[in-house]
């Protein structure tokens, strides 16, 4: 189970039906976590894996003994630890500046419906004073074998105590059409070099008010 998970996140898992990039898809969720300090100190990340690849993870763990709430768990513990190497595929700026992040401590699996859902609070390594700065965050697949987005505004939100100290806009990828027709072009057995995800990122821009 792990490797299929693994290969997902290399952008090497084969899909049969699939014949251009991307070639499977993640829709996301994220909670900026503000303390009473209006400090940001971590991002509340839920990311839903598409139907199709949550059930070659779920047939997976049907093949094995253990009961399924130790696998999802499994699954978690095991999916950010190997996405440590990537960023945990998140990229967050403050005015422009790269923020770096400590590992995950809290995280969890669940099904909902047809699909997996993986949930985790990836902590910042030091806390930043939000009153008066801008956030710009991507989270994408650098070869964009997966495709990434949040999709509407509401997708993205605040701790209550910060709710109306900073709003957040989506920037919507627009990749030149020459670049766009490359993507389409490579099927399921290639791979684009790496920056190509960056290309195809969607951004969140939080301004956090004086």
């Amino acid at each position: 189970m792990m490797k299929r998970f693994c290969l997902f996140l290399l952008l090497s898992l084969a899909a049969p039906l699939a014949m251009a990039h991307p070639h499977a898809w993640m829709d996301l969720q994220t909670r900026f976590l503000i303390d009473d300090k209006q400090q940001l100190t971590a991002l509340d990340l839920i990311w839903h894996f598409d139907d199709f690849y949550s059930a070659n993870i779920i047939e997976d763990m049907k093949q094995k003994k253990e009961p399924l709430a130790q696998q999802y768990q499994d699954f978690a513990k095991q999916s950010v630890e190997f996405m440590a190497s990537e960023n945990w595929l998140t990229h967050l700026k403050m005015n422009g500046k790269d923020l770096t992040f400590s590992p995950p401590t809290a995280y969890r699996t669940e099904k909902q419906q047809y699909h997996l859902v993986l949930h985790f609070v990836l902590p910042l390594k030091e806390p930043v004073v939000v009153k008066g700065n801008t956030f710009s965050l991507s989270i994408y697949d650098s070869t964009y074998y997966v495709e990434m987005l949040h999709h509407r505004l509401s997708a993205i939100s605040f701790s209550d105590n910060a709710s109306k100290l900073c709003s957040a806009r989506l920037e919507t990828p627009k990749p030149p059409d020459d670049l766009s027709a490359y993507a389409a072009s490579l099927d399921v057995t290639q791979q684009s070099d790496k920056g190509l995800g960056t290309l195809f990122a969607e951004k969140v821009i939080v301004t956090c008010h004086p």
